[in-house]
């Protein structure tokens, strides 16, 4: 662990969940989502980053007054990268520098200790520049064009017609008992390395809802696509996170009609908007979620800085 301190800085317990989800929500209406996680990102962190563990050395809480008021999430050594949120209300300069700085160095023990050397990196949007300057003081420069797009939709205007081809169908995930049925896609989709083990962990994490896991089922009963979608019924906004398909079904529309029902299904559940954040460079997902009324909002640059030299 990192030497430096702050006061109000605690490991993440379970009791936090709700408390921690509100903080989520009040920061995305202060702000309109700049600088801001969706209350699904949080949960995703926690069940897909982390696989539903180490929770108290890579989910922290800074509290102030008996609220919380920041939290910070710290990859897993092999990410090498750290992001925090702040409530708008209590954000300074200093406040930011300070646990920005703690979160870096945290990361860096956790990468020292697993043998990994390069570059950590954190993420502004472009919309925040205090959270730019703040990484250029501290050493880190973007690496270029925009890494990621956030982008979003209204749910009160009419969704797109969709098809799937004959055979297929849509359902949610039934239970642990389909972890390596769904990895399948996920490791076709992403090059990931799920185990059972790890997926069922992931499914057993706090706020995970497996009836939220959308999928799409082939004619010979493979997993052909799937996506989760994360509800937040305080800024009344879903979030699909992530969403894929198997290399085997690219480019049949699978994918645009399992959105479409996972829109369907956050309207149901009195959502108004729904985001959905994407890679750059690839012109797939870029062109799969504007074909289904998604529109930029806010670009997200990564920021990089090496290693300092061992001592």
């Amino acid at each position: 662990m990192t030497a430096l301190t702050v006061d109000g800085l605690r490991s993440y317990q379970p009791e936090d969940l709700d408390r921690v989800l509100r903080f989520v929500s009040e920061c995305c209406i202060a702000t309109d989502f700049c600088g801001c996680f969706h209350t699904g990102d949080v949960i995703h962190f926690m069940s897909n980053t982390l696989r539903g563990r180490d929770l108290a050395q890579n989910f922290y809480v800074y509290e102030a007054d008996g609220a919380i008021q920041a939290i910070i999430f710290i990859d897993p050594p092999r990410i090498a990268s750290f992001n925090v949120m702040i409530a708008p209300a209590i954000r300074t300069a200093e406040l930011e520098r300070r646990l920005l700085s703690w979160a870096e160095a945290t990361e860096q023990g956790l990468m020292q200790a697993a043998g990994i050397s390069k570059p950590l990196g954190g993420e502004a949007m472009e919309c925040d520049p205090a959270r730019q300057e703040a990484l250029r003081s501290l050493g880190y420069e973007a690496t270029g064009e925009p890494a990621m797009m956030l982008t979003m939709r209204s749910l009160q205007t009419a969704l797109p017609i969709s098809m799937l081809p004959d055979g297929f169908s849509i359902r949610n995930l039934t239970g642990e008992a389909e972890a390596g049925w769904v990895i399948q896609a996920h490791s076709s989709a992403f090059g990931s390395k799920w185990t059972v083990e790890d997926y069922v962990s992931a499914m057993r994490t706090p706020g995970f809802e497996i009836e939220r896991e959308l999928v799409v089922v082939a004619p010979d009963g493979r997993c052909a696509a799937f996506l989760v979608y994360w509800l937040d019924p305080v800024t009344k906004t879903g979030l699909f996170e992530p969403v894929g398909c198997h290399s085997d079904f690219w480019r049949r529309g699978i994918t645009r009609a399992l959105m479409i029902e996972g829109m369907r299904r956050m309207i149901a559940r009195g959502m108004t908007s729904a985001i959905v954040l994407h890679e750059t460079d690839n012109p797939a997902s870029t062109a799969l979620y504007r074909s289904v009324g998604f529109t930029p909002k806010y670009a997200i640059f990564d920021f990089r800085k090496g290693l300092p030299s061992p001592q």
